[in-house]
């Protein structure tokens, strides 16, 4: 199934409402077909590989309008300086760390850390820290999430449970985990065109995923204009909910 071809049958349409939704998550949370998408894609067609090759175009061109449009609150990533730096180290020696430790015993770590993060901040007992302590902080979480995206590849429940704690305003967290994930996706998207593995059948469909994903951001825009700032919250803490259950499933089957 590498070469690109899709089967065309009930799960066309499965397929398509669930990248349609993970645009419209994009939109209002920021995450979207990594978190939302990828999981049920894979589930439906068991290739990952395939399924990263078709998405990840979308995922990285889907970061560049979330930064045109919150660009205004830059200033507040400023915290970000240290941590993406300290990440880019973190991704080196996290890839090999992946030749001793299982992916599932991180993976599972990881559920664990996101699960009770989220358990917490749902009843309003959320852990908080000024943009001082965060820019201190901010380099040694960015070696734990670089360590963790090179050896198993999720770093981003780790990189939103920092932001949510940072007391960023609402653009300025989407801004802030959009600058983040544009570096790392564009960041694989090359990773992947260097493996020559890109067929004309998977460009299409690549396209096909883009053009879905732009349409769901636009209704996910329209949206987030409209809930306040507590619905805004829940709905990253269900994203981030999402990305625990595939981190759990990931950690069972090994």
């Amino acid at each position: 199934m590498i070469d690109g071809s899709i089967p065309i049958d009930i799960r066309v349409a499965v397929a398509i409402a669930a990248i349609f939704l993970a645009g419209v998550a994009k939109g209002v949370t920021g995450m979207g077909l990594p978190v939302a998408g990828v999981p049920i894609l894979v589930a439906l067609y068991g290739d990952l590989r395939l399924v990263l090759l078709t998405t990840v175009l979308a995922t990285a061109v889907s970061d560049i309008p979330m930064l045109w449009k919150y660009r205004k609150n830059y200033r507040e990533a400023s915290i970000l300086v240290g941590f993406l730096i300290c990440g880019l180290i973190g991704i080196v020696i996290g890839t090999r760390i992946l030749l001793y430790v299982k992916v599932a015993v991180l993976s599972g770590i990881l559920a664990a850390v996101v699960i009770a993060f989220i358990a917490v901040s749902w009843f309003g007992r959320v852990p908080t820290m000024s943009s001082v302590v965060a820019r201190r902080v901010g380099p040694l979480i960015g070696l734990v999430c670089g360590l963790i995206q090179g050896s198993a590849g999720a770093s981003g429940p780790i990189v939103t449970t920092y932001l949510v704690s940072s007391q960023l305003s609402r653009d300025g967290f989407l801004f802030a985990i959009n600058a983040v994930f544009f570096v790392l996706d564009w960041t694989q998207f090359v990773s992947l065109q260097q493996l020559h593995l890109t067929t004309a059948a998977i460009w299409q469909s690549a396209l096909v995923v883009l053009v879905l994903v732009f349409a769901g951001m636009g209704v996910g825009f329209a949206v987030q204009k409209r809930i306040d700032d507590v619905i805004f919250k829940r709905a990253v803490l269900v994203m981030l909910a999402c990305a625990a259950v595939g981190l759990v499933i990931r950690a069972v089957r090994g």
